[in-house]
């Protein structure tokens, strides 16, 4: 058996076509074509971009592109093509990278060596209350429903239209917009923003 990741010679997806064609190969059933797309995922770190705007810490973006790597292995099957790959690896990615803001909600926040003196007279001060309120927004985002949370994402992360949003979820874009609503409301009342 060849090692995971291992790049097929003979072709090399160049554009989202080719891994939209690629993964519906690979949802057939054929091994070597999710190798090679598991490959395209891990290279291009395709798994990292929606984890990234969610998660602070690099270490945790790494677990949630994993994870997302693992869930794409196992979930490809389910793929059918009727959205782009492109969205489908996003939604995993965003619901890997919420998962590790739920499961470090569980087990408490994680507490660092204590902060330094900061010579540079508030400096420190201003960062930790900046990485602190990333934190908060992380939490609230993984308190929403789910339904609400990726309509958000979408829109305020991705800088996504209503329009594309609304492709994306298969919905129609008033139901998109009430989601995204709600979602900045419910925010806001987790923040404890009045």
């Amino acid at each position: 058996m060849s090692p995971p990741f291992e790049r097929s010679p003979d072709r090399t997806p160049e554009s989202h076509e080719d891994l939209q064609e690629l993964a519906l190969r690979a949802a057939t059933g054929s091994r070597r074509d999710l190798q090679e797309l598991l490959h395209q995922i891990h290279v291009r770190r395709l798994a990292h971009g929606g984890a990234r705007r969610i998660l602070a810490d690099a270490t945790d973006v790494d677990d949630a592109a994993q994870e997302t790597l693992i869930a794409v292995a196992r979930g490809i099957g389910t793929f059918e093509g009727r959205s782009r790959f492109t969205s489908w690896l996003h939604r995993i990615a965003v619901n890997a990278a919420l998962e590790v803001v739920r499961r470090r909600n569980r087990a408490g926040a994680p507490t660092d060596e204590p902060p330094e003196p900061d010579p540079a007279g508030g400096t420190l001060r201003r960062m930790s209350s900046m990485a602190a309120t990333r934190i908060d927004v992380e939490n609230a985002l993984g308190r929403l429903p789910e339904q609400y949370r990726e309509a958000l994402l979408l829109r305020e992360f991705e800088q996504r239209s209503y329009e594309e949003i609304a492709d994306l979820l298969q919905l129609p874009v008033g139901t998109v917009r009430s989601r995204i609503s709600r979602a900045r409301r419910l925010v806001g009342i987790y923040l404890n923003i009045s």
